[in-house]
């Protein structure tokens, strides 16, 4: 095998297998650090323009990346990169392509300005009037914005190949023109785009394919940046109207997408007086994506306008609350949540609360779901004193049978209890809801009301915790002949030993725990051993302790194997 590294590259791109010509291609920058500028102007880069024609898109793709890679290794160098950039920045292969030009952007970086006027902005143009291969003028408009800042006296000459470029025949060219022209605004003059790249603007926003028309959304936010009041007024705003008009529901749904964003590129005052009636409109839109779209970006949008502007959203999410389309209700109740905390209370009251029960009874899961969330975060919103009207929909939502509504359903129930903090509200009206997780059959619903129980107990103290809640652990534990529900009230006992005293623990806890040590299902013995070995850890008078100790040891011959392996377990301690 030759030890020349060149030779090496060469051997491993004849390989059959791609993956592998790929992984050499890759190696190629290591190649330029030991063979030096000379060998990589005269070998190397010769032998990578022969692979063009012959290799696969993979290695290519590779190819262009690399050959960004190998600027870094000769910066002062690197111009001589862009003959092959150039030649894969016309390829039909969209990633080949795109690669390449994000290849030459970067070599720019090393690029004096003399050498951006008198070798980049050359190839440019070269790119922009090739009328044979359209990709080379799509490469020409993706480059354009780093490099137009930098063209000195060739601007002009950009400028008006860049209007030529605008009105192009090719739809994928003018696709790439109406997905680019706002960031190349950004590095011209404002007269510029004023001048030229507005009416350019209006003219693809009027263009008869939708797949141009739906790109110049993002463009139009990025050029309102950079006008003032009044111009916006006079170009921005009658476009943003056209696109909100538009026959397809494509371009409907690619505004509605952006519409916060383009909120505050435009302004608060135009969007407070102008563009919340077009909102309004793509949310009663009648294609159902469109609402989708715009309920989502209500989201942002109801923080950004002026909360006294907020009442014109409203009337719409009455109406979206009983749409068509479960989707955009799960968004509507998202949206309820947030805006109650902007609107007046008796407001909210007035006008939300009769559509967010109707959703918290909603045929779809998921509508249900998000309704019982957004519950918690309205009820905090207008007050506990409304707490009442929703007591019976958490209560119907506890018993609803699909358990992930059950599920959001006590964590809402939770959310409610640790933020209320007054004893009587809630167990007068939150704990009857609350201790239904305790006989729940779904065991993630179980398990959610255990993990928070200690944060309960911190809250309404050893007074809740040894009363009424250790009590429904008793009764459950007595009278009820699921094993599963039993075992949960164990597991709640275990918790309450966490955070009360030692005493307590040895005189409320451990009588309990001892009693249910001999019960006739092995799955309640040892969830018991358990238990009473947390409950060790606790209590300091030794006389209990020996107690404890003395009711394991009879259960030492217990028939059942896992029961023998907790009681040991538990007596190690």
């Amino acid at each position: 095998m030759s030890e020349n590294p060149i030779e090496v590259f060469k051997e491993d791109m004849e390989n059959e297998e791609v993956y592998l010509r790929v992984n050499a291609m890759h190696r190629v920058r290591i190649i330029c650090t030991l063979i030096g500028v000379d060998q990589i102007k005269s070998q190397l880069l010769p032998y990578l323009d022969s692979l063009l024609k012959k290799d696969d898109d993979e290695v290519l793709f590779a190819m262009a990346e690399e050959l960004g890679n190998i600027a870094e290794i000769i910066p002062n160098q690197s111009s001589c990169l862009l003959n092959l950039l150039e030649k894969l920045a016309s390829f039909d292969e969209t990633v080949v392509r795109e690669q390449a030009v994000k290849s030459i952007s970067f070599v720019c970086q090393f690029l004096s300005d003399l050498e951006i006027v008198n070798v980049i902005v050359p190839m440019w143009l070269r790119l922009a009037q090739n009328d044979t291969i359209f990709t080379c003028r799509i490469s020409a408009i993706n480059i354009m914005s780093p490099i137009y800042a930098r063209a000195g006296t060739q601007q002009e000459n950009m400028r008006l190949q860049f209007a030529e470029l605008c009105k192009e025949d090719a739809i994928m060219v003018r696709r790439a023109v109406a997905s680019k022209i706002g960031e190349i605004a950004q590095s011209m003059e404002k007269s510029h785009v004023v001048g030229d790249l507005l009416p350019a603007v209006k003219d693809l926003c009027y263009d008869e394919q939708d797949s141009v028309r739906l790109l110049c959304a993002q463009s139009l936010m990025s050029i309102s940046q950079m006008l003032n009041f009044n111009e916006i007024k006079a170009y921005i705003l009658p476009l943003i109207i056209l696109q909100a008009e538009d026959k397809s529901w494509k371009v409907r749904m690619a505004l509605a997408q952006i519409f916060t964003d383009l909120a505050i590129a435009v302004g608060k005052d135009i969007t407070d007086f102008q563009l919340i009636p077009i909102f309004s409109n793509l949310l009663k839109d009648t294609q159902c994506d469109v609402r989708l779209v715009a309920v989502k970006s209500l989201l942002r949008f109801i923080k950004f306008i002026s909360p006294e502007k907020l009442n014109l959203i409203v009337p719409n999410l009455q109406i979206l609350s009983e749409d068509s389309f479960c989707q955009v209700k799960q968004n509507v109740c998202e949206v309820i949540g947030q805006i109650a905390n902007l609107l007046p209370k008796e407001y909210c009251q007035n006008k939300l609360q009769k559509c967010l029960f109707e959703l918290m009874s909603d045929e779809n899961t998921e509508v249900r779901r998000n309704a019982i969330k957004s519950a918690g975060i309205f009820v905090i919103a207008i007050g506990f004193e409304e707490l009442n009207q929703f007591i019976p929909h958490l209560k119907k939502s506890m018993i609803d049978p699909k358990w992930r509504v059950r599920k959001e359903t006590i964590k809402t129930i939770i959310q409610l209890a640790l933020s209320v903090k007054q004893l009587d509200t809630f167990t007068q009206q939150l704990e009857q809801a609350f201790l239904l997780f305790l006989r729940d059959r779904a065991a993630e619903v179980r398990s959610i009301g255990l993990s928070y129980l200690s944060e309960l107990i911190a809250v309404y103290k050893q007074e809740w915790a040894l009363g009424s809640f250790l009590q429904k652990c008793v009764e459950i534990l007595e009278k009820d002949n699921g094993c599963f529900f039993r075992i949960n009230a164990l597991y709640a006992i275990q918790q309450i030993s966490f955070a009360v005293e030692s005493h307590q623990v040895e005189q409320r806890l451990w009588p309990i725990v001892q009693k249910y040590l001999k019960d006739p299902i092995p799955n309640i013995r040892f969830v018991c051993l358990k238990v009473a070995k947390s409950l060790m850890k606790k209590i300091e008078n030794q006389d209990v302790l020996i107690q404890i100790k003395q009711s394991l040891n009879e259960m030492l011959d217990d028939p059942d194997r896992d029961v023998k392996f907790y009681v040991q377990e538990a007596l190690q301690y």
